[in-house]
């Protein structure tokens, strides 16, 4: 099927937050690149991470396999750099020897991907990156500019007199909205005609704008390899690949994350009653045909333990009854500022649900 997503396109330091698990405690979460699945596993619970893709379990399976073996700073080259020349060796000598049978035989014609840059080199990645090298050829200052700013106020200030009315004036919204960008960089039918009917644009400029004034874009794992080129620093890419989080994982996460090929509704329904802990379905609602998530609520809650916390994020707000309140959940009142806090600004709601 190929790879998709080579990192989380959701926050994954919110949903370690929200659902951080302990010993004793089960999750489960969709697989997608494995970010969050490794980042939960590092405490030392039960994880389990279901993707239909099987190729996104492999990618998972080998971020596990490295994170048992290599530092933290090679992991970081690996998974968050621009290419990294050791990789093929490091992974012939100590991470191969890791992997399932299957996992090796997948890996080994395409290690290259890592060696010249995961981001780079397959999934939606791509796009984004070609994006990026087109803002800065249009304004050539872009990359002095964001590496330069020490505080999100003036950097938002800047963003304002000199970029946002760029991308998001009239040309930018009307691409967005009807021309072919949405397409590129939304793999799934569903989400790119949910995005498409709604006023999607305009919210996305409001929620980037206030990014902006709290976090710096070279501190931003998402958009600093836009803006400038160069990938997120050790501490600001994904949580598992924290040097302190790298430690336990490798020390307690091995055995307790297990990587399951299925679909994420009828995965749900093959666990037992009350048996999670915690439970993310990303934004998969996104993609699901209409009425579809009727029957992953239910499922969600039938699965969820007295207590378990529920993580929902829709890319366009729905509309019409909520079915996580109909199949008997809670919405958390964070819920309301979890959109604000997410630092992609992708999403119009992110929900916490709690089971009675």
């Amino acid at each position: 099927m190929g790879i998709v997503f080579t990192r989380a396109w959701e926050d994954d330091r919110l949903d370690l937050e929200l659902l951080a698990i302990g010993p004793g405690e089960r999750a489960l979460v969709v697989g997608g690149a494995g970010d969050a699945a490794l980042a939960l596993a590092e405490g030392g619970g039960e994880v389990v991470a279901v993707d239909r893709n099987p190729d996104q379990l492999r990618l998972g399976a080998l971020k596990l396999a490295a994170a048992r073996v290599l530092p933290p700073e090679r992991l970081h080259a690996w998974f968050e750099g621009a290419g990294d020349a050791g990789a093929r060796g490091e992974y012939r000598d100590v991470v191969r020897g890791r992997l399932s049978p299957d996992d090796a035989a997948f890996w080994d014609p395409r290690i290259g991907f890592v060696e010249r840059g995961l981001h780079r080199s397959v999934g939606l990645g791509r796009p984004f990156i070609t994006l990026g090298r087109i803002a800065r050829i249009l304004r050539r200052d872009l990359p002095r500019r964001v590496e330069s700013f020490a505080d999100p106020a003036e950097q938002q200030a800047w963003w304002r007199r000199n970029l946002r009315p760029w991308l998001f004036g009239p040309v930018g919204m009307w691409l967005m909205a009807r021309g072919s960008i949405i397409g590129k960089l939304s793999p799934n039918r569903n989400e790119t005609a949910r995005v498409r009917r709604a006023a999607w644009p305009r919210g996305f400029s409001v929620r980037v704008d206030d990014v902006l004034g709290r976090l710096l874009v070279r501190e931003h794992p998402w958009w600093r390899p836009l803006a400038s080129g160069r990938p997120a620093g050790l501490g600001h890419g994904a949580a598992w690949l924290d040097p302190d989080r790298v430690i336990g994982l490798a020390a307690a996460g091995g055995d307790r994350l297990r990587w399951v090929h299925a679909d994420l509704t009828e995965a749900l329904e093959a666990q037992l009653p009350s048996s999670l802990d915690a439970l993310s379905v990303s934004n998969v609602p996104d993609w699901l045909d209409e009425g579809a998530e009727v029957a992953l609520a239910r499922a969600a809650a039938r699965a969820l333990a007295p207590g378990g916390r529920l993580l929902v994020r829709h890319i366009v707000r729905p509309a019409g009854p909520n079915p996580y309140l109909a199949a008997g959940l809670t919405r958390a009142p964070e819920s309301d500022g979890l959109a604000a806090r997410d630092r992609t600004a992708m999403y119009e709601t992110i929900d916490l649900y709690r089971a009675p």
